[in-house]
């Protein structure tokens, strides 16, 4: 597959893909409304302290990402969903290609049939700003590592595959030197919140994102130590507020438009 230079842009002179492109701007601006509220819980493992490894109701193992495992993680006819997650790989692929975004992939595969069932992004330190900022990303320490955009096809749903792959991917962190690992899951998301915590993720943090205005004005707030959903009250001098202004319409590490 070969992709085309960041950030994207068709050099075929259509109009009416142009077009095309403008409506959906406009239609994401007007279904963000006026405000919105969104609120992840931050979760982090101690690396130096061993917890005991989850198992799945399938036998899987874990490898590096290739591009050839695209059509079986998110097969012809998948829904919105699947979709929007591909084009998430299909950016990151790029952004890594070109130096922006320090992240790579790895995959949960059946050993049963050898097909990939899990998808998850590793994150080092080393984004710039403007990633930061789209993503509503923290600023990681040399010695951490993040999770992103986990996404396990629907027949593969259910069976515990996501703990054992965070519970392998922090050995992977771990053995590049990381002391701890992090993640951010939205507050309503109780399966991936109950899988991060199989593989002994505990709750510490809260990232709490407000939108005003169609998005046109954007906040992000991290409050360390408020470790349940709804606490956004700043427990230490550590706590950060950021403030971004037309920023890119994106969840954690999405596409810039």
């Amino acid at each position: 597959m070969t992709y085309k230079p960041y950030p994207h842009a068709d050099t075929d002179g259509s109009l009416g893909r142009g077009l095309a492109v403008l409506r959906a701007k406009v239609a994401r601006r007007l279904a963000l409304g006026l405000y919105a509220e969104q609120v992840s819980i931050g979760l982090r493992r101690d690396l130096t302290v061993s917890v005991d490894p989850p198992a799945a109701k399938i036998p899987v193992s874990l490898r590096r990402f290739r591009e050839a495992d695209l059509p079986a993680l998110f097969p012809a006819g998948c829904d919105a969903a699947a979709r929007s997650e591909r084009a998430d790989v299909e950016w990151r692929l790029r952004a890594t290609a070109h130096g922006i975004l320090p992240s790579h992939g790895f995959v949960a595969v059946d050993q049963r049939s050898g097909r990939p069932c899990h998808i998850q992004w590793l994150t080092e330190p080393g984004y710039g700003d403007a990633i930061r900022r789209a993503g509503a990303l923290p600023a990681l320490a040399a010695e951490e590592a993040m999770l992103e955009s986990a996404f396990t096809p629907v027949d593969y749903r259910g069976l515990g595959i996501m703990a054992v792959a965070v519970h392998l991917i922090a050995e992977h962190a771990a053995a590049l030197g990381k002391r701890y690992l992090v993640a951010y899951v939205d507050v309503g998301n109780t399966a991936s919140l109950r899988g991060v915590e199989r593989a002994g993720m505990i709750p510490w943090s809260t990232r709490t994102r407000r939108q005003f205005g169609f998005g046109l004005v954007r906040t992000v707030r991290f409050d360390t130590g408020a470790a349940s959903a709804g606490s956004s009250t700043p427990s230490s001098p550590e706590d950060r507020v950021g403030r971004v202004r037309d920023g890119p319409e994106s969840s954690p590490a999405k596409r810039p438009d």
